[in-house]
């Protein structure tokens, strides 16, 4: 039984070290997945950005035109006040379609942001597992060392006191 304990130590220290190791790897998979997820978010912003801008365009332009018939409907020219109200429509369509884009632009960045985060957080998890599995590498080795050295039989050796006397010392 005594000739296992050995054994047992080092296959104990092999198993926490591929455990540390497998566990650095399985958060690294979770943080690239969760990167590639962020990533394709901010691809699904931008987009849902440039459509709701191109319906807001859509929406500038009927709007615009529903002005432009009413005041020919009602006898109107196309010139003064009108022309001042068909500016203002436009540029404050045009204003509310841009808004669209840079809110979609800013979520698309803070995606890309949370991905670069991510990505970093993998590398972080695979270096601190190399680390986790090297200390207990170590650990594992320093027990079988201090094992080791408690059951060694001291070998016989002439003992002398602090005088510098002692059997056999004249």
């Amino acid at each position: 039984m005594a000739a296992a304990v050995p054994f047992l130590q080092i296959a104990g220290t092999a198993i926490s070290v591929i455990g540390a190791l497998s566990q650095g790897q399985a958060q690294s998979s979770a943080y690239e997945y969760n990167a590639a997820v962020a990533q394709q978010n901010a691809g699904v912003a931008r987009d849902q950005a440039a459509f709701q801008a191109s319906q807001q365009e859509r929406e500038n332009k009927l709007r615009m035109g529903a002005i432009a018939a009413a005041q020919g409907k009602s006898g109107g020219t196309s010139s003064g006040s009108v022309l001042d109200v068909l500016g203002d429509v436009a540029a404050q369509g045009e204003l509310e379609r841009q808004s669209i884009l840079y809110q979609g632009e800013i979520n698309a960045r803070g995606q890309m942001n949370t991905a670069a985060l991510d990505r970093m957080s993998a590398s972080s998890a695979r270096t601190g597992s190399y680390f986790k599995a090297g200390s207990e590498l170590l650990a594992g080795g320093a027990k079988y060392y201090e094992r080791g050295s408690r059951n060694r039989v001291p070998s016989p050796s002439r003992s002398v006191d602090s005088w510098g006397s002692g059997p056999g010392t004249q």
